[in-house]
């Protein structure tokens, strides 16, 4: 195998790059005068430059550390003397004085009991030790963090106790660790109502509801799930103020859950600021919903103006050419006789800090002149300072005409506008209302509202509309209600009302503007069903994910060991003298390569079937694949006596890949067939059920069975075998599992030693 190495230089070469690398190198001792043999690499990381020779007593001073020199030395004569291996990390000095940190392996061989040889390897390790270093600083800073009292933080065991309480929570809360850590349980500053609620959820979520005292957190923890919302906190004197709670759940190297993180702030000022926001979008939709409104907002840092789509239509602007609205395009629209009135406006507006409301004109591109009324707010910075105007405008040049022309605007408004006194009776209508609910404006002439009503949402109309009457006040926002309304031929039609105050001489009126969203709710029944499609897909990206993980887990288990065998091998080979010897291990490579080649074979196949899934599925019947199976296994059947019973009463057809299928039920009955017990006859049940609206298949037999404690979680793995048999590869299951899971099914099992096994595949 070396002459074959050294013929071939590539081979070499990528050996060469592979130890450099790696900064591996091999030494030997010679046991009589005590001198080492290095081979380049090692030589080169004790910069001895050519040398390949070192006295044992000249490598001793180079551990300069009094307890690595010991450990060296104590482990150089327990291996010289009883041939004691040894693995250590030490630092050291080159010979020319270069700090470094190493790893020495030394091995001995021995015959009737005595040393004959003493060898090893040697590894530069220091930037490895630089990586642990600064890994270390890392943790000490995550450890402060942790300590600071800027952030809040609790941790608890799975038991719900507190394990970590930090001064940040202590501020927050007002307690201190000691008065929580062991004795106080963290539900106690939450509130029942939303512990109830959350705990309902999560119960709900992963079918818990009949379980007593359920811990929604420990559910959290062990379904891996990381969880942010808004929670109420009780502080330790009964305060109740809003936090922001990030639940994350702590696991060991071994992936073992211990409990959960929870990081949380207060978030009291942002909720003040979201209601504040509300209030100003509300004004906004105020805007939007009546006619001849617009909606804009001025960002008076960087002078940007945005309007609505209806301001565009006032101002007589496209939105298309107009890309970029600022203060001067509208300022350009006042007419020359309001501009100082309104230049006024705005400065007192900033100084005091309070929108009231401004009449003025504004004069088109085309000539047109109209009145728009200006309705806003002033956002001001922490500091006081304006960064932002929002508000509506609306054109109310036809405000000003006569009956006829209000008239006229009613009959152009986009809604069905209705006018409606204090009595609750219908005063005026428009078109839109009469194609709307199929009434004239005769018809509708003074008739209740509640004509326009359900029956079954009339209580909550008149709540409405009585308070709406009774609190009422000119300058007062409307009132927005979803609801229904129904049609002269009593068919229902889903709506939105906006009702706004009309003051007149002959009193209070109400207008209400009455807009038809079947489209709308259309169009979120359409939303609902794309959400339910997506997270049917975010349910097979999670899957691919997992299938993922599991599929490199399996393959740095299954290649580690077949490569570390390789290398041992060429460590012995190399280290070998005789020909005969050489001529033994290179028939070991053999063996190690071709079982290295059909775990690779395997791996590349499994791969191929969960990134590429047949796409052509038939209407099988489970009859007949069992039939196909019986007639390939049939030999096997007749040998063992083998019983096979099936019940396809409740499902006996499927759409599926006749492949996988034809495979799953192969592999699943041959492996019943082929461990079945030594003191009995083996008997296979098959049968079909639907379950939760999904086909199962379920294949048991009385076999010898698998201990699952022992071996449940390598079930599935490749080249894992349970039982001694001549046949067994540990490849038939991972790829049944690999097979099932590319076309979104899964396979679990059950099983009994000396009892039998089931197999439950759920197959779409």
């Amino acid at each position: 195998m070396h002459n074959a190495i050294e013929k071939n230089p590539k081979i070499k070469n990528t050996l060469d790059r592979i130890n450099n690398v790696a900064r591996i190198g091999i030494w030997e001792l010679n046991l009589e005068t005590k001198d080492y043999t290095l081979d380049k690499i090692t030589s080169d990381i004790l910069d001895l430059k050519d040398r390949n020779k070192i006295n044992l007593k000249e490598t001793i001073t180079l551990f300069t550390d009094k307890v690595h020199r010991k450990n060296i030395k104590e482990g150089m004569t327990n291996l010289i003397t009883n041939g004691v291996s040894f693995d250590k990390e030490v630092a050291l000095e080159t010979v020319t004085g270069k700090k470094i940190w190493a790893r020495k392996i030394g091995l001995a061989d021995k015959k009737n009991g005595v040393v004959t040889r003493v060898y090893g390897i040697f590894q530069e390790i220091t930037e490895a030790k630089k990586t642990e270093q600064q890994l270390h600083s890392v943790n000490s800073e995550l450890k402060s963090i942790i300590n600071s009292s800027a952030v809040s933080i609790v941790s608890i065991d799975k038991q719900g106790g507190v394990m970590q309480f930090n001064s940040g929570a202590e501020k927050l809360l007002g307690f201190s660790a000691n008065e929580v850590i062991g004795n106080l349980p963290p539900t106690s500053i939450l509130l029942e109502e939303e512990l109830a609620n959350f705990s309902k959820e999560f119960a709900s979520k992963f079918g818990k509801e009949h379980i007593k005292n359920y811990n929604p957190f420990y559910e959290l923890g062990i379904q891996d799930i990381k969880d942010t919302r808004e929670w109420t906190f009780r502080k330790k004197n009964g305060t109740l103020f809003p936090v922001e709670l990030s639940l994350t759940p702590l696991k060991n190297d071994l992936d073992e859950y211990l409990g959960i993180l929870g990081i949380f702030y207060d978030i009291t000022d942002r909720k003040k600021a979201e209601a504040e926001l509300l209030k100003k979008n509300q004004l906004l939709s105020y805007a939007e919903q009546i006619t001849m409104m617009g909606n804009w907002s001025w960002n008076m840092v960087n002078n940007d103006i945005t309007w609505s789509a209806n301001m565009y239509n006032i101002f007589g602007r496209d939105p298309n050419t107009l890309k970029n609205v600022t203060f001067d395009t509208y300022f350009n629209h006042i007419h020359p006789e309001d501009r100082k009135e309104v230049s006024n406006f705005i400065d007192i507006t900033v100084k005091e800090g309070k929108f009231t409301d401004v009449l003025h004109r504004i004069v088109l591109e085309d000539g047109t002149t109209k009145t728009v009324h200006l309705l806003g707010e002033l956002i001001t910075n922490e500091l006081g300072e304006p960064i932002e105007m929002m508000g509506t405008c609306q054109d109310v040049t036809q405000l000003r005409m006569a009956e006829l022309k209000f008239r006229g605007l009613l009959e152009s408004a986009p809604d069905a506008m209705l006018i409606v006194n204090e009595e609750g009776c219908i005063q005026i209508s428009n078109k839109q209302a009469e194609k709307l609910f199929g009434y004239s404006s005769l018809e509708l002439k003074n008739k209740p509202v509640e004509l326009l009503i359900p029956e079954k949402f009339m209580h909550t109309y008149k709540t409405n509309n009585n308070n709406f009457f009774t609190t009422i006040k000119t300058s007062e926002a409307e009132k927005s209600e979803d609801l229904y309304a129904l049609h002269k031929n009593g068919e229902k039609i889903p709506i939105q009302i906006s009702l706004s105050p009309l003051e007149t001489e002959e009193g209070l009126l109400i207008s209400v503007a009455i807009r038809d969203i079947t489209e709308q709710k259309h169009a979120e029944y359409k939303i609902l069903k794309a959400k339910e499609r997506l997270e049917v897909l975010t349910d097979n990206l999670l899957n691919k994910n997992r299938q993922l993980a599991d599929f490199a887990h399996i393959t740095s288990h299954n290649l580690r060991a077949p490569v570390s065998n390789l290398n041992s091998l060429l460590g012995f080979y190399n280290s070998a003298t005789d020909e005969e010897d050489k001529a033994e291990i290179f028939s070991k490579f053999e063996i190690v390569i071709g079982h290295l080649t059909e775990t690779l074979d395997t791996l590349v196949e499994a791969l191929k079937t969960s990134n590429g899934a047949p796409t052509e599925l038939k209407k099988l019947k489970f009859e007949d694949i069992l039939n196909k199976t019986k007639e390939i296994l049939t030999g096997e059947i007749e040998a063992t006596n083998a019983t096979i019973v099936s019940d396809f009463s409740s499902v006996n057809t499927v759409l599926y890949s006749k492949l996988y299928l034809e495979s799953i039920f192969l592999n699943l009955i041959s492996n019943a067939i082929k461990y079945k017990s030594p003191d009995r006859d083996p008997v296979i049940e098959i049968k079909t059920t639907l379950i939760k609206n999904r086909i199962t298949l379920t294949i048991k037999d009385n076999g010898l069975g698998i201990d699952l404690e022992k071996h449940g979680h390598k079930l599935f793995g490749l080249n894992k075998v349970f039982h001694r048999h001549p046949e067994a590869k540990g490849i038939g299951l991972f790829m049944t599992k690999v097979q099932i899971e590319s076309l979104g099914g899964s396979i679990s099992a059950k099983s009994h030693v000396n009892k039998g096994t089931t197999f439950i595949v759920t197959l779409n």
